[in-house]
């Protein structure tokens, strides 16, 4: 490291005030802007009790005592910094982030953006909304239509253990154990290990003591005796990533103690004939390409496979290699990012096997970066459902009609999420109907997939009312009690 270059040293954790680890592990980045010195503490099974007692403690003396209203107002407060192209976290963020994911500065500036604005006042109020009649039955007992009275209480201690796939995903997780009352305790991703340490320093500045009331700590996965005492605390624990990480985390998680996880899923797009018009195809090959790429199709959201209808302007071949053409446009303004020699090879696989099928006389043609594996564009002249490597790899399956396309992804019930859907009204709901009977979760217009709205039913589920327990108060004992009013004879 030259003297002369700037140095930029952060923490790449946030604990209470008041408690101090006692050692570092300093991991180095080297960047545009210098270097990035991030400060990984020596975490002890002692530490790590010390912690999630300092968040009970914190969370009772001060989050628990909130009104929903005014926890919504201080995240509002938070987020509005994060929509300031001059907040100093935010261009933190916006050059450090490329640093450590390796993927493009100006994609994360925009999906950033875009993704903080999902957490406006109104957004989280719409999200409340959405799961409870009112958003008041977090904060006392409410009257309920069947008599008597509800109220809605969070875990005492939320345990999340992050993927780092996709930059700011922590966040989401982070505001709904807020939102509940929680406190929070995040284990981060060596992936991505920076952004929800910098959104837990924006509350800070806001409200120090709703700060305090989460931790987010990085740690190797699978270290058992490190996370056993925050399992032992925990009511609740929240977990993403592989099927075989929310597995392994599952088995060690008592079964008195509420487990919500967010496994590996797989989204893929669908395309009507009347959206194949020649005013429209080309702006749906454009919108398709952006889903397909944007974090390098690293997200759940991303589409995999798209089924391409026959009977429009550009047939399904034609339609793959115009989706090829933005593909590559999409590559030069936004570069992917470098793969590791395993994730090459798997493209290179999948498309060495669909080259000998066409080799062979079969219905199938491999559209391709003009250099590397920096995207990959799949036709079959036959419909089917093929997952993909990802990276930015994408198959196109013919089909005479999305409605018997459907049937392809019965065998891949349990693991669909998003589906990108283009077609006129008249046949809109028959389609998303089909496609929420065979697994489908969100349904999308082509071009949104990475974009989640609030509120939205993430893997089919609510969000929120999965982790509350409800106390009844039932019109009984409210009878009863009128019994005892000294003022009534």
């Amino acid at each position: 490291m030259n003297s002369s270059e700037a140095v930029t040293v952060r923490p790449a954790y946030k604990v209470p005030s008041g408690i101090r680890p006692g050692s570092f592990t300093e991991r180095l980045y080297d960047g545009p802007q210098g270097t990035l010195v991030l400060q990984y503490p020596d975490l002890t099974p002692e530490l790590m009790a010390d912690i999630t007692r300092e968040l009970s403690v914190r969370r009772r003396e001060y989050l628990a005592r909130l009104r929903t209203e005014q926890i919504v107002e201080r995240l509002d407060l938070a987020v509005r910094q994060w929509l300031d192209p001059d907040y100093e976290l935010r261009r933190l963020a916006e050059a450090w982030l490329p640093v450590i994911t390796g993927y493009d500065g100006e994609m994360i500036r925009l999906e950033l953006k875009r993704f903080f604005r999902t957490f406006r006042r109104k957004e989280l109020l719409r999200f409340l909304d959405v799961e409870f009649d009112a958003s008041e039955v977090l904060d006392e007992f409410r009257p309920m239509k069947n008599g008597g009275m509800s109220r809605a209480y969070g875990p005492e201690l939320l345990f999340h253990v992050f993927s780092g796939n996709v930059p700011g995903l922590p966040i989401w997780s982070l505001v709904m154990g807020i939102l509940l009352k929680s406190a929070n305790l995040g284990k981060t991703s060596s992936a991505e290990p920076l952004m929800a340490v910098l959104f837990a320093e924006s509350l800070a500045e806001v409200d120090p003591a709703l700060a305090d009331c989460l931790a987010v700590l990085p740690w190797k996965g699978g270290n058992e005796v490190l996370e056993r005492p925050v399992i032992e605390a925990a009511e609740a624990v929240v977990a993403y990533g592989s099927q075989e990480t929310v597995e392994k985390l599952r088995s060690r998680v008592p079964g008195t103690k509420r487990f919500v996880s967010y496994g590996h899923k797989v989204s893929f797009a669908m395309i009507g004939q009347e959206a194949l018009t020649p005013d429209r195809y080309r702006e749906i090959a454009r919108r398709l390409a952006e889903d397909a790429s944007i974090y390098d199709q690293q997200g759940c959201l991303a589409p995999h496979s798209v089924f391409v209808e026959e009977g429009g302007a550009v047939s399904p071949r034609q339609f793959g290699q115009l989706l090829a053409s933005e593909m590559e446009r999409y590559h030069e303004k936004k570069p992917r990012a470098v793969l590791s020699d395993e994730e090459s090879m798997a493209i290179h696989a999948v498309r060495q096997r669909f080259e000998m099928m066409s080799l062979r006389g079969e219905p199938a043609a491999v559209y391709t970066s003009r250099t590397g594996t920096d995207w990959t564009v799949i036709y079959h002249g036959r419909p089917g459902f093929e997952a993909s490597p990802l990276n930015r790899t994408i198959h196109v399956f013919a089909c005479e009609s999305l409605e018997s396309a459907a049937e392809q992804i019965r065998p891949y019930r349990e693991v669909l999420q998003t589906v990108g859907l283009a077609v006129g009204p008249d046949r809109l709901e028959a389609v998303a109907g089909l496609l929420g009977m065979y697994g489908a979760t969100r349904i999308c217009a082509v071009g949104e997939m990475s974009r989640t709205p609030s509120g939205w039913h993430h893997d089919g589920r609510l969000n929120l009312l999965d982790l509350v327990r409800w106390v009844d108060l039932e019109r009984s004992v409210e009878q009863d009690a009128e019994r005892y009013d000294p003022d009534v004879e």
